[in-house]
């Protein structure tokens, strides 16, 4: 869906169409009020089940198990049945699922049912958002003229990241992160938000389905992808990126807060810190990747991510160290993750834009099985150990890359969506 805008009016022109700001404004929302709760699961129920690290790995990380083949599926319905309905069931859905976090902590939190519920709820959340996220990317891109597409995705990532920097300090601070009340504020900024979107996106083109002659089954969308190599290597690389990066999200937490007297807070500033960085770090980064081609952008950002933990593995733990850590990985997500998501788009076929991107998501078998993989890890380690596996993962993800992709110096990397 093709959305006119008129020229002139400089960046900020793509606000005049309404579907566009719904879109930026629900992005930062929605990411926001999703921090206050989700990087503090780990540290909620080590204090609230009593099992290993690993388990509690696990059940953080169903999360992203569930978004998995829900990404793909998706994608192809989008492409098939139109993205409104697809979209309206992903927020609607997500609403329904905090809103029973709540319920859950609230009434069965002494119960044994309790983890089993907490971690069906988990799953059910990274279902929800591969159903909600994935179709934001296609809408944008639909909704504008291609000139105006990478100005309105550099803003997205930029309020994307404002709101990953402002949700867990407001949430630590306010003393409702890891707590019950996030969850009632999390589901209930969805369910305005679900309700916003079936109203603007009533009647409009969003709602049709691909032409019959374009459509493809999940069994043919699944034989296009497969003979993508190019594609099949991206994504292998980005589910070992994403393996080492979830530490940073999950099992530091656990780490930091064993580690200092005020570890829970501190931590949020660290999560703060690694916004905040993405953010200031894009000029560089956009000026890097412009004199690179995409295939030597990511293995940089791969190498500077497995020197940093390589090298972490011999300095002395400090609330210090661990800002500069942050810093650096920082800056390798600025040079990897916004080239692999227009590389992803270059590959894709215009009637396959949303199994392309929902195809994607399938990177998050990294995030899934990072907290258990760091948890495991943590159990019959020490910490050291944990940033000598970070590390060895992105060397494996720089050595697939340059296996398997070829080189395109005319692309120019610029800012998009972060993995569910």
């Amino acid at each position: 869906m093709n959305v006119p805008v008129r020229r002139g009016g400089g960046d900020f022109a793509v606000y005049r169409t309404p579907l566009v700001s719904v879109t930026m404004a629900s992005t930062f929302v929605l990411k926001l009020v999703s921090f206050l709760c989700i990087p503090f699961m780990t540290i909620y129920l080590s204090r609230t089940v009593d099992a290993p690290p690993y388990v509690i790995g696990a059940i953080v990380g169903l999360s992203q198990i569930g978004s998995l083949g829900a990404g793909f599926v998706s994608g192809v319905l989008a492409d098939r049945v139109g993205k409104r309905r697809v979209l309206l069931v992903g927020l609607f859905g997500s609403s329904a699922v905090f809103l029973l976090f709540f319920l859950t902590a609230t009434f069965l939190r002494a119960t044994v049912a309790f983890p089993v519920l907490f971690a069906l709820l988990n799953t059910g959340y990274g279902m929800m958002s591969a159903f909600f996220w994935p179709v934001t990317q296609v809408m944008m891109a639909d909704s504008l003229p291609a000139e105006r597409r990478p100005t309105v995705f550099r803003h997205r990532y930029v309020l994307t990241n404002c709101a990953v920097a402002i949700g867990p300090p407001v949430g630590a601070f306010l003393g409702i992160a890891s707590a019950r009340a996030a969850f009632v504020v999390s589901g209930s900024c969805y369910l305005a938000f679900s309700l916003a979107f079936w109203w603007l996106t009533r009647g409009t083109e969003l709602g049709a389905a691909t032409a019959p002659s374009e459509r493809r089954s999940l069994g043919g969308a699944l034989r296009v992808l497969g003979a993508d190599r190019t594609f099949r290597g991206l994504t292998l690389s980005m589910v070992l990126f994403a393996l080492a990066y979830c530490q940073i999200e999950s099992n530091l937490s656990a780490v930091v807060s064993r580690g200092f007297a005020d570890g829970v807070r501190f931590f949020s500033v660290l999560l703060t810190v690694n916004a905040v960085a993405v953010i200031a770090l894009q000029p560089p980064a956009t000026a890097i990747a412009k004199r690179l081609s995409p295939r030597r952008t990511i293995q940089l950002g791969n190498g500077l991510f497995a020197a940093v933990c390589l090298a972490f593995c011999f300095v002395e733990f400090s609330k210090a160290g661990l800002v500069a850590l942050v810093v650096l990985v920082s800056m390798a997500e600025v040079l990897v993750v916004p080239t692999v998501s227009v590389v992803v788009d270059e590959l894709a076929p215009p009637g396959l834009r949303g199994t392309y991107f929902g195809a994607s998501t399938l990177r998050n078998l990294g995030l899934g099985v990072g907290p258990a993989a760091g948890g495991l890890v943590l159990a019959w380690a020490d910490r050291s150990l944990l940033f000598a596996a970070m590390g060895l993962c992105a060397l494996a993800a720089w050595a697939v890359i340059h296996l398997t992709l070829k080189e395109n110096p005319g692309a120019d990397p610029g800012p998009s969506p972060e993995p569910v």
